[in-house]
């Protein structure tokens, strides 16, 4: 037991790195890392107010007292999720799975404190969903005592079967990966596949609400009041929960649990899923190390041959090494690609759902709105969900001082670092580009907003990514999970999206005769900037 709370506290310690915020000596990085603490907490906040706003429009609608139900199951299904694809490098890291091994420690303790520190970073971020959402409903639907209590125990309870789960499915999918011959292949599709089944996800509860598209609101006349509209809306809502709770019966159940209707009920949820997790501590626990081992099988290599030598351009050679260095990473390349894949996605939907006929059927809106004005800066956006550029630095890790004693310049290193991220973005560009050639109909100016924007969204994207690197990177890492998935300049790179929303919402709200305008405007002001971010690049000092 004393191994176990001494293990749990070293775990529980560096929590999101707070340890490293405390002790930290030098000024300028602990300037980093406040600044770093700011920004993390404004994200938080932002996505605190899209839930409570998402949430308080469901009680708008009249299912307020779905809101616990809903949020409570995509809180599961966000930790599971998340947590699948960093089981591995958390719970299984081979760092110092030899130095544990050598000291006299029990393998028990260890993954036990492993997943406790799961647990808790499970439950922070479970808590950033269910805390607002809920106390929306208590406040809309004027929630008793009950309902209370319930709100404590779902904190506690919920993150508790997602981490399980997260441990078991980390050892299959990290074991399918490591006994494939072609590893980062294996890890990228898989990821691929959750992806394309997430976005096909609302078509499986479109068929369960009965069509084979949107909800269909063509029921409303065109002298309709918006008091009419928003009680044929919150009509056809209360429909679709009700088809969806018939097919799906544990569904309604779950939500009498949360509701405070059925306390009992939901202590012994509670309490099987923490008999499963002390059961998943017990079995991993006694044969970690060997599990561990078979997780992080010795590479083997091919016998080197000598061939003949070519010469090749620094700028070639600088980029083929990034090639190699992203394409050697599952994590990378996995975290990276998916923005592409989405826009690809987007293009290809769009030749099933036309934007402004889906606005025109749903009614009388309060305001007319030009979807179509908007497309060239969501496909702009997709692209700017996580590029390479914004972990290319840090990835480099501790080699990074043999970059630093070449006989390169800077500013080489830094333009092959912009340029792979390019050339990574640019099948899918182009191809994308050629599916809108046949799926959205518009004009000579709209047809080339269609090429322009998404163009200048991506240099952006990939120049601001690499100067969120610059200004943050990490050197010091166990895993690559840190730097590409949770690493500071990743995040921060993230938060330049709003750049490209900004115009998207102006176009799209805005007369149809000031649509070229805001664009052009939008491109060139776009592209300053990011020439001021390229110079700062080539000037900044690591």
């Amino acid at each position: 037991m004393k191994q176990f709370i001494t293990l749990t506290k070293l775990e529980l310690l560096n929590l999101f790195d707070l340890n490293v915020l405390r002790h930290v000596k030098d000024p300028a990085e602990k300037k980093k890392k406040t600044i770093m603490a700011v920004v993390l907490l404004i994200v938080v906040l932002i996505l605190g107010g899209y839930l409570t706003f998402s949430a308080y429009g469901m009680a708008f609608l009249g299912v307020g007292d779905k809101i616990p139900e809903i949020y409570s199951l995509l809180s599961c299904i966000f930790l599971l999720i998340f947590g699948l694809f960093k089981a591995k490098s958390s719970l299984y890291r081979d760092k110092d799975l030899t130095l544990l091994s050598s000291l006299p420690i029990k393998s028990f303790p260890i993954a036990a404190a492993r997943l406790v520190h799961a647990y808790v970073e499970n439950l922070l971020i479970g808590a950033i969903i269910i805390l607002p959402t809920f106390l929306v409903y208590a406040f809309t639907c004027k929630a008793g005592a009950p309902f209370y209590l319930n709100l404590v125990l779902a904190l506690f309870l919920l993150p508790i079967l997602p981490t399980t789960l997260m441990a078991w499915f980390g050892i299959a999918v990290a074991a399918l990966v490591a006994r494939n011959r072609h590893k980062v292949l294996t890890e990228t599709i898989f990821v691929l596949i959750i992806v394309v089944a997430s976005l096909l996800l609302p078509m499986v509860f479109s068929s369960i609400n009965g069509g084979t598209g949107p909800m269909k609101v063509d029921f409303f006349s065109q002298d309709a009041s918006s008091e009419e509209i928003t009680k044929a809306l919150s009509l056809e809502t209360q429909k679709t929960f009700e088809k969806v709770e018939t097919s799906f019966p544990l569904l309604k159940t779950w939500g009498s649990c949360l509701l405070g209707e059925n306390i009992p009920g939901f202590l012994l949820y509670g309490a099987g899923s923490a008999a499963l997790f002390v059961l998943t501590a017990l079995l991993i626990g006694k044969n970690f190390f060997a599990i561990s081992a078979k997780l992080f099988p010795p590479s083997m290599h091919h016998e080197f041959q000598m061939k003949a030598m070519r010469s090749e351009t620094l700028l070639t050679a600088l980029v083929r090494k990034e090639a190699k260095r992203y394409f050697s990473s599952g994590i990378y390349v996995t975290n990276t690609i998916v923005g592409p894949v989405f826009a690809l996605a987007m293009t290809i939907a769009l030749a099933f759902f036309d934007p402004k006929t889906l606005l025109t059927n749903a009614g009388n809106l309060p305001i007319d709105v030009n979807a179509n004005a908007a497309l060239p800066f969501i496909l702009g956006f997709m692209f700017c969900i996580m590029t390479p550029a914004a972990s290319s630095l840090s990835i480099e890790g501790k080699n990074w001082w043999i970059l630093q004693t070449l006989p390169v310049a800077k500013k080489d290193i830094m333009q092959a670092k912009l340029l792979f991220s390019l050339l990574f973005m640019a099948p899918f560009y182009f191809v994308s580009e050629v599916i809108l050639l046949f799926t959205v109909s518009a004009g000579l100016p709209e047809r080339l907003w269609l090429l322009i924007v998404p163009t200048t969204a991506i240099l952006f994207a990939v120049t601001f990514g690499l100067f969120c690197n610059v200004k943050f990177p990490k050197f010091q890492w166990e895993s690559e999970m840190e730097v590409v998935k949770q690493g500071a300049a990743t995040g921060l790179s993230m938060l330049g999206i709003f750049v490209i929303l900004i115009p998207a919402i102006l176009a799209m709200l805005l007369p149809t005769s000031y649509v070229n305008v805001i664009t052009l405007c939008a491109i060139a002001l776009i592209l300053a900037i990011t020439g001021l971010l390229y110079r700062s690049i080539l000037r900044a000092k690591l």
